[in-house]
């Protein structure tokens, strides 16, 4: 199963961050710092670990005599046959039930396809309660079957033995509905926040702070990882001969260091390979105790302790072990808190492609926070949540795609979004393209793909997003263009700066000659906005909140300046997954834009 949504309620900066939607195993929280991210993953470790903790009630900044915090976890069920075996076995356990068949697991696995776990701590009791929704105890009431019992009943004095028919289990008892809430929250993915930098690969460990599993060690976490990797302990290698100690793990070792080279792309002396290393000696330094001694070698022969490696290269390799040791267990919730940030922008994809990796291969769900482009994958916008953090509600989160970008708080907490928007072209953008149709911003640039994707035109032109239309900021796309001698178009919708850019074109580039720049510069006439290129009902299809029973005629105010962006590359993304086709587009929609295709076909 997995988590699709929570709430949390009186945690640090959140004073009730309504439902808060996972929508897929992959899941971003885009914000700026002290926006209260880190509040959110916090809660989930809170919940998962029932460790409330005073200090993170905030009753100074909301004004709140509440001592009570409140964290629930609404569970959708992937696997329903796994579910209800583990549910069976979990309820004859807890219950001691000797009834062969006491479950109808078949009413079961039909009704119940999600439940809600909420944890609350009362700090003034210092009491926890856990609970579950009252229609899966009713499921479950329904489902336990009943046997009979004999009773002995006075009537009229005569004493009378009869059959009554009672649940296997009592459901209507406190106690054990509380005890199947806990079943429940037992049968859930566990829940583990990575966000302590400190907890890397150390340099050397002794084997004695091993043996004694001394977890306040410098790097136990991160050791215990690469033994279990390794398939073998460090403390049982210690007792093997000198030779035998060389020996034992150098195979495993090689392999663990092949693994994480497909993983760590970063070239160090001319290539990515990356091993890892150990020897355990006397520490003469440390009462000539038996130490691991730990190496990372990214050249032949050259050796080096991971604290003279770089701290990115460190980072990546601990968090790589903590998360491969953990690759094949049962399926987690993995809770990241700003990873890589001591990463390379370049490195910071690998990362990207590891969580990939864990959601797609392994079933895992990977949340994570951060407020770096990089690590921000646009190809589904549904999986990005804004983190908005204001004085009367305090953090909170916003789908991407419903949220309207509309104040100066939200403007801060897409930035990372729109960052990584505006570089996403750029990755199909080549110099060595013959024929470039230049456009006015990222929105048309959207648009554009996804119509020609619609109306299955195969040319080989590439469309090039713009930073604005005026002649001084298209000035530069023209000209390389021109400079490398490549072909181009520029296509402008009906704005206010677009007669004059035209103008300024023609000047300065064509020498006021009308047939030339009639060749090279398009006006779609009529239509200022890319968005006025479609109707009301057509966006309705790219979100069926737009309001198309006002009277507001724009369609570029309708679906606001704030969010023109996001709202192309979704237009784009429900093409791409075959939402949208043509026959869902009104006719005049078409016709505007094959008016638009067939121009371009004629100029190349």
């Amino acid at each position: 199963m997995k988590i699709t949504k929570i709430r949390i309620k009186n945690f640090r900066s959140i004073k009730d961050s309504g439902d808060i939607e996972f929508v897929d195993n992959l899941f971003v929280l885009a914000g700026q710092n002290e926006s209260g991210k880190s509040s959110i993953l916090e809660a989930m470790e809170a919940y998962e670990n029932e460790n409330f903790n005073r200090d993170n009630v905030n009753f100074e900044e909301f004004q709140n005599d509440n001592n009570a915090q409140e964290i629930c976890c609404t569970y959708t069920i992937d696997n329903i046959d796994s579910f209800v075996s583990g549910l069976e076995s979990e309820i004859r356990d807890q219950f001691k039930v000797d009834a062969e068949d006491f479950l109808d697991t078949k009413k079961i696995a039909n009704k119940l396809k999600y439940f809600t776990i909420t944890k609350e701590f009362d700090h003034e009791s210092n009491s926890l309660s856990i609970n579950t929704d009252t229609s899966v105890i009713d499921i479950l009431k329904s489902s336990i079957k009943q046997r009979e019992r004999s009773v002995v009943s006075n009537v009229d004095g005569e004493q009378r033995q009869e059959s009554v028919q009672e649940s296997i289990i009592d459901l209507e008892n406190e106690d054990n509905i509380k005890t199947i809430s806990k079943i429940l929250f037992d049968l859930t993915p566990s829940i583990l926040l990575f966000n302590d930098f400190s907890d890397l690969l150390p340099d050397k460990i002794l084997i004695s702070d091993l043996e004694a599993k001394n977890q306040k060690a410098q790097g136990y976490k991160a050791v215990k990882n690469l033994e279990k990797l390794l398939k073998k302990n460090f403390v049982d290698i210690a007792k093997l001969g000198i030779l035998q100690k060389t020996s034992a793990t150098n195979q495993e070792a090689d392999q663990i260091s092949i693994t994480f080279q497909k993983d760590w792309k970063q070239k160090v002396y001319g290539n990515n390979e990356v091993k890892i290393k150990f020897q355990i000696e006397v520490d003469s330094t440390n009462n000539n105790q038996q130490t691991v001694f730990f190496y990372i070698e990214t050249k032949d022969g050259v050796f080096l302790e991971p604290r003279k490696r770089s701290k990115g290269m460190i980072w990546f390799l601990s968090s790589w072990l903590e998360l491969k040791a953990k690759e094949n267990s049962n399926k987690l919730v993995i809770l990241y808190d700003e990873p890589g940030l001591y990463l390379h922008i370049k490195a910071q994809k690998d990362m990207l492609n590891v969580f990939k990796r864990l959601t797609c291969n392994n079933g895992h769900q990977v949340i994570y926070s951060t407020h770096l482009s990089s690590l921000i994958d646009t190809d589904n916008l549904s999986n990005i949540g804004l983190v908005l953090n204001t004085k009367d509600s305090g953090t909170s989160v916003e789908g991407l795609t419903t949220s309207k970008i509309n104040t100066h708080n939200k403007r801060d907490a897409l930035q990372p979004v729109a960052e990584a928007m505006g570089l996403e072209p750029l990755k199909d953008f080549s110099i060595l393209n013959n024929k470039n149709i230049l456009l006015e911003g990222l929105s048309d640039f959207w648009y554009f793909m996804g119509m020609k994707e619609i109306l299955n035109i195969n040319e080989d032109y590439k469309f090039v997003p713009g930073i604005g239309i005026k002649a001084n900021k298209i000035y530069p796309l023209i000209s390389f263009c021109i400079g490398y001698g490549l072909g181009w178009l520029l296509i402008m919708d009906d704005g206010n700066n677009s007669k004059e850019t035209r103008k300024e074109i023609s000047n300065n580039i064509f020498g006021e000659q009308e047939s030339e720049i009639s060749e090279k510069v398009k006006i779609i006439e009529g239509v200022n906005g890319i968005e006025n290129m479609f109707t009301c009902n057509d966006l309705k299809l790219i979100n069926d909140n737009i309001n198309c029973s006002s009277k507001e005629s724009d369609m570029s105010k309708i679906v606001g300046s704030g969010r023109k962006i996001i709202f192309a590359k979704t237009f784009f993304q429900k093409v791409k997954n075959k939402e949208i086709l043509e026959k869902n587009l009104d006719r005049t929609t078409i016709k505007k834009w094959k008016d638009i295709f067939e121009w371009i076909g004629e100029k190349y």
